[in-house]
């Protein structure tokens, strides 16, 4: 009963650090959501202004769920929103986050994170990962999907890893672009063991261009949910939508 009671203490913890309203990001429509297959996961999002007007998304998945990566977590949580405002492209602060992850963790857990930073000036997005993937974009003028995989290695793994520029994503009204962890598109149907995959979600996107962020992630957890019909959540599922226009 103690041990229940600190989980259940850790994970209201947890979901304090969570985001509660979406970021102001003038032209952009933006929606996340988190839910552990514990009481706790390794998962989070994450979103901040920055000086000049931008503001940065941030999506990570820690290797495993509970406890440990949940505090693995929190840390990069920390060294990303501490980073954010002094560092000057995406590029450097995922290069500044992996030294931090690899000296504090030690090799015992790594991190997949995604950055967007969303320009609304320019209506531009830019994309990068550190091992990170897929990412989805909704092209609603062509009604097409695209797939970006990582960009590097996860954090924690190489101390002197570094990382490409960032993809430069021009946006245009009803484009979505979609962030999330492999609990969605690894979610198990019973009885034949086939995974959702990445096609469900893609064609999930096609299907409903109409949605805005919010509707967007909860239609794909519905889906979800009904393939796996009603099995046991095994990999924390988390989610940001951002959706132009």
């Amino acid at each position: 009963e103690a041990m229940e009671q600190e989980l259940s203490i850790a994970r209201d913890i947890q979901r304090g650090l969570l985001p509660e309203a979406s970021p102001d990001a003038p032209g952009f429509d933006i929606a996340g959501f988190s839910r552990p297959a514990d009481l706790t996961g390794g998962d989070f999002y994450d979103w901040q202004g920055l000086p000049d007007g931008r503001t940065a998304i941030v999506l990570a998945d820690v290797t495993g769920h509970g406890i440990g990566p949940a505090l693995v977590m929190a840390v990069c949580r920390a060294y990303a929103r501490a980073s954010l405002p002094i560092v000057s492209t995406p590029e450097e602060l995922l290069a500044q986050l992996n030294v931090l992850v690899h000296d504090d963790v030690r090799g015992r857990r790594f991190i997949t994170l995604a950055l967007a930073i969303i320009d609304p000036a320019a209506s531009r997005i830019d994309l990068l990962s550190a091992g990170h993937g897929p990412t989805l974009l909704f092209r609603a003028a062509t009604d097409s999907v695209d797939s970006f995989g990582g960009d590097g290695m996860p954090l924690g793994i190489l101390r002197e890893e570094q990382f490409g520029s960032p993809r430069e994503l021009a946006m245009e009204s009803g484009d979505v672009l979609l962030l999330m962890t492999d609990g969605f598109f690894e979610a198990q149907r019973p009885g034949d063991g086939e995974s959702f995959g990445i096609e469900r979600i893609g064609e999930m996107l096609r299907s409903h261009p109409d949605l805005d962020a919010a509707g967007l992630i909860a239609r794909l957890d519905a889906e979800v949910r009904a393939f796996t019909a009603g099995s046991p959540q095994i990999d924390d599922m988390t989610a940001v939508a951002i959706r132009c226009g």
